[in-house]
């Protein structure tokens, strides 16, 4: 194979690439706040993903939470059911964020709630309820937020 050819074939693999990569720029450069690598715990040590958050006003938090590689709850211990999303201030009680919208077969969970603070710890449970009044010690995963 001579030069030209090789430069052919690595211009069409940069014209096939080009496109996506300025796309994953340009998302990376608008949208949210603050974005943070959660990783799981040793309860759920492949459970990994990302927490956003975008400063809403009035000291209020929007608070996108995206988990992957996520077993059934019920393999955690049995009689699990549900993963709940807890926003614990740095002073205070935990507050129930709401359940993650979990799918079996793509294991992954997914919520999108309102947190009334700006410096938190967004805090990923295994619970036997999706509306329990409060914390379980099953924690999967955990990520301290702060918006500035």
């Amino acid at each position: 194979m001579d030069l030209t050819a090789r430069r052919c074939r690595g211009s069409r693999a940069l014209h096939r690439w080009l496109p996506g990569l300025l796309a994953g720029f340009l998302l990376l450069a608008c949208g949210a706040d603050g974005r943070y690598v959660v990783i799981g715990t040793a309860r759920a040590p492949s459970a990994s993903g990302i927490v956003e958050v975008d400063d809403i006003g009035s000291g209020a938090t929007q608070v996108a939470v995206h988990l992957e590689y996520l077993h059934p709850p019920s393999r955690l211990q049995e009689g699990l059911r549900s993963y709940v999303v807890w926003f614990v201030p740095p002073a205070g009680a935990p507050l129930r964020g709401g359940a993650l919208r979990y799918d079996p077969e793509a294991r992954t969970g997914d919520l999108t709630e309102t947190a009334p603070f700006m410096e938190f710890m967004v805090k990923i449970t295994a619970e036997r309820d999706a509306r329990p009044p409060t914390a379980s010690n099953l924690v999967i995963a955990t990520q301290n937020v702060s918006i500035d």
